[in-house]
């Protein structure tokens, strides 16, 4: 974990009041840990959450970063929903604003190419960027910031994913998707009252993204038990201690109820701390968003619109969820390990070419996987390793994971896709996303563990996947 940065003390939040009794318990544990966690990130200085909270945004601006010229960054939907009040704010204030706006449609796609030009606007002396957008505009600014040597502040438009606080930006990369390591934002202000305008899908779309972390879990459990990646004890409890609080309420989220959207949003930011402190994203994404990665690098559309990343965790996360349900009914402990399934790296790179068209995605996928690559002798020992733990296992994952049919009920009332076909994947493309999603990663998660004992094809063709 990071050491808390030595302005720690300067560095606050700020909540609304909670109106309605019964959300007010869990609401105020949340708040209190984001108030607890918030000072030890070595960037972020505070996050406001309150509703008409951009009226705050000017003072916060002054407080944070002084008196200097403002470079709104949104797309033509979110300066509607949010920049236009912000350039009206910042200039009743007497700030100097530019704005750089990205068009609506064609979407701004999460490119490092693209973050680069942005990159190059924002060098300019004592300029402050204000993102005011969602998980790509974040993600575009939050890199181009950092290679610019900029601080930048966050208005999200809609809680949509758990990116805002985060010290990573996941960009495509000559169509290889990966996480850049950078600073997040100096300043989060939540206007509550703009994510309740949201489109209540993008609400589902968080919620997705949120309810990925329980898959995700279980493949950290599965990684710690082997002894691959042990189980961070800051980490671990400030996303997964908090998920179920986070995720209670999803009809509220739907309906854009003030206090539900602070604890779905509050969860996204806890989520995105724990993988600032962690240093990389395990606390937060495993087969679930591997699987998700695969369609966003396939730049994949439904009805004419890029499919967003929360809806293809929230698909990713019923379909890990489906294995799970299939491997926690393997005898494991018995399992007689079938040498003849054994494959080799070069076994490997076939299946690799195979699966993944374009050069650069097919080299990238080649150095993860030979990472975590086991020559035959080593997978017999993993083997006898994780039948030796099998049944300590399979207890750690039955009371980590929630039920599935519990999971897709609360993914549909938060108006999260439930089956594939939502999002425009048939069962063949599942399947096929779900083979190669274990290419694309290092990180060991339940697909490396199906296909390390040959079970994998079995696997997906008796587990009942959200079709």
């Amino acid at each position: 974990m990071h050491s808390p940065h030595p302005d720690q003390g300067k560095k606050s939040i700020n909540q609304a009041d909670l109106t309605h009794n019964e959300h007010k318990s869990s609401n105020q544990v949340l708040v209190q840990l984001l108030a607890e966690f918030v000072p030890k990130s070595q960037t972020i200085r505070e996050v406001f959450i309150e509703s008409s909270a951009l009226k705050n945004l000017p003072e916060k601006l002054m407080h944070h970063f002084g008196q200097s010229k403002v470079m709104l960054i949104a797309d033509e939907n979110t300066w509607s929903a949010g920049g236009l009040a912000a350039q009206s704010e910042l200039q009743k204030a007497g700030y100097e604003v530019e704005k750089y706006l990205f068009p609506a449609n064609p979407q701004p796609r999460p490119t490092i190419e693209t973050a680069r030009t942005l990159s190059d606007e924002l060098r300019s002396d004592n300029l402050i960027p204000v993102v005011v957008g969602t998980g790509v505009l974040n993600d575009l600014v939050k890199f181009a910031a950092f290679k610019a040597g900029r601080s930048y502040c966050c208005v999200p438009t809609a809680a949509s994913m758990d990116g805002y606080a985060s010290a990573g930006s996941v960009l495509s990369d000559q169509g290889f998707k990966i996480t850049h390591n950078c600073a997040p934002p100096k300043l989060i202000l939540i206007d509550l009252d703009i994510l309740a305008a949201a489109p209540s899908e993008m609400s589902g779309w968080g919620y997705g993204d949120l309810a990925g972390k329980v898959p995700a879990g279980g493949d950290w459990i599965i990684a710690d038990s082997l002894g691959l990646e042990n189980i961070d004890k800051i980490a671990w409890p400030l996303v997964q201690g908090n998920l179920r609080m986070c995720l209670e309420n999803p009809e509220g989220m739907r309906r854009g109820e003030p206090e539900s959207l602070q604890s779905l949003v509050i969860g996204l930011l806890l989520t995105g701390l724990a993988m600032e402190f962690f240093g990389s994203s395990r606390p937060a994404s495993g087969a679930d968003h591997q699987i998700a990665h695969i369609w966003e690098m396939e730049h994949h559309q439904f009805n004419g619109q890029l499919v967003s990343h929360g809806a293809c965790v929230a698909i990713g996360c019923l379909s890990t969820m489906a294995l799970y349900d299939w491997l926690l009914q393997q005898p494991l402990e018995q399992f007689a390990y079938n040498k003849s399934n054994y494959k080799t790296m070069g076994d490997k790179e076939i299946e690799i070419k195979c699966l993944f068209r374009q050069p650069e995605i097919v080299r990238r996928a080649l150095l993860e996987t030979e990472r975590k690559h086991l020559e035959s002798g080593q997978i017999e020992e993993r083997i006898d390793q994780l039948k030796n733990v099998w049944p300590k296992l399979r207890n750690r994952l039955q009371n980590h994971l929630l039920p599935t049919t519990k999971l897709k009920y609360l993914l549909e009332a938060a108006n999260a896709p439930i089956r594939a076909h939502q999002i425009g994947i048939s069962e063949e493309h599942l399947k096929r996303t779900i083979r190669a999603a274990r290419f694309i990663r290092s990180r060991y998660t339940i697909l490396d563990l199906l296909d390390q004992t040959g079970l994998l094809d079995k696997a997906l063709s008796e587990a009942q996947l959200p079709l």
